[in-house]
């Protein structure tokens, strides 16, 4: 399906080393890639008979185009040139740049990757809004999508810690969306919102008659099958259920409630938690074997107030959302954003949308956003 590219050489010249990493974690060497920096590319023009394709991040292209050279990339590659734009970069970039090249948001799944090579005139632009929270330039939320492409295309567990509200949910939804198993189920189990006398049976299934009114479940981790199961709030689980959990990821296997027939699963185990796991551990309300086999790949999610840097291109998104809701389009005063900066957020995302969506209703009148109408 993909021979078009399988047998080419090509050429991929990026601002941020993020952006070689990203393409050996998820191609390796299943196509024939030269990385170079930016810095670079005018080797990369002088050996550009060796190269079929080229891939340039929109920073470098917008840098080349200042220079008067991005034409000359252009022809030089006979338009065989794939544009990386990173999700909330894209209005820094005049659309007339990359007219007669194909973008793509980055990152990005394999198919979305190669659809972009397909013979199409159009732009191929892969549109995921999942990605909207880990947007951003600051240290911590780079950090975080670099371990994330690292351990995404494993088999290894790993764990997202993190306060409530931070994006732990849609971190581990871009990690099953950049694993092997994209194509098969995303579950998620809520363990903070499930009854315990209950969380057996959700995770595991039972047959009819195990219980009172019971009827025939087939539980999450068959849901799952061959897919993730992300386990939130992990924290909140039982011992008697963490013990369980402890066998299902040594073996492979767990048995419904009320049957006696062992079920084979082939799961990739995503969890998460705002908690202290070692002060659990400490206090015996965590059990420690299961510990050391939840914390194989740790991510930790930063808290909003940790990405001050970041809050322009946040507060642009979400005026967006808002613009799509409201039917009409929102500005924000820098006396506005300078008051969102100093807040604590101690809510994070959530109390962040709902400050912005509330001075969106008080500003509706001037669709503009002032320091007044901000409120935490």
């Amino acid at each position: 399906m993909f021979s078009k590219i399988n047998n080419v050489s090509i050429a991929v010249v990026a601002s941020d080393p993020d952006v070689h990493l990203f393409f050996s974690c998820v191609f390796g060497e299943e196509l024939n890639m030269q990385m170079y920096l930016d810095a670079r590319i005018d080797e990369v023009l002088k050996n550009q008979k060796n190269f079929d394709y080229m891939i340039i991040d929109a920073r470098t292209a917008l840098k080349e185009n200042q220079k008067g050279c991005w034409k000359k990339i252009c022809d030089l590659f006979k338009n065989n040139v794939l544009v990386l734009i990173s999700v909330g970069e894209e209005k820094f970039f005049g659309e007339h740049l990359f007219q007669t090249v194909k973008t793509i948001f980055y990152p990005f799944t394999k198919n979305d990757f190669y659809a972009a090579f397909e013979d199409s005139p159009a732009p191929v632009v892969n549109d995921l809004p999942q990605f909207a929270r880990l947007m951003g330039s600051s240290e911590k939320i780079k950090e975080v999508r670099r371990k994330i492409l690292m351990v995404a295309d494993t088999n290894v567990p790993l764990i997202f810690f993190g306060e409530s509200g931070t994006g732990k949910t849609m971190a581990a939804k871009i990690a099953h969306e950049l694993s092997l198993r994209r194509d098969k189920p995303f579950v998620i189990a809520n363990m903070a919102n499930a009854r315990s006398e209950f969380i057996e049976s959700i995770l595991f299934g039972n047959v009819r008659g195990a219980f009172t009114d019971a009827r025939d479940r087939q539980g999450l981790f068959k849901s799952a099958n061959g897919g993730t199961l992300f386990m939130d709030e992990i924290a909140d689980l039982s011992l008697e259920c963490q013990a369980k959990l402890l066998r299902v990821i040594e073996t492979g296997v767990f048995r419904p409630i009320g049957s006696d027939q062992e079920v084979k699963c082939d799961v990739r185990l995503i969890f998460a938690t705002n908690a202290d796991l070692q002060y659990l551990v400490r206090k015996k309300r965590f059990r420690e074997d299961l510990y050391w086999r939840v914390v194989d790949f740790p991510i930790t999610v930063p808290a909003l107030r940790e990405r001050i840097e970041d809050f322009p291109l946040l507060i642009e998104s979400e005026l967006k959302e808002i613009q799509k809701l409201a039917g009409k389009s929102f500005s924000i005063t820098k006396a506005a954003v300078l008051k969102m900066s100093a807040c604590d957020w101690p809510g994070n995302f959530r109390q962040f949308r709902a400050c912005l969506r509330r001075a969106a209703i008080l500003s509706r009148d001037t669709c503009m956003i002032d320091h007044e109408a901000i409120s935490f």
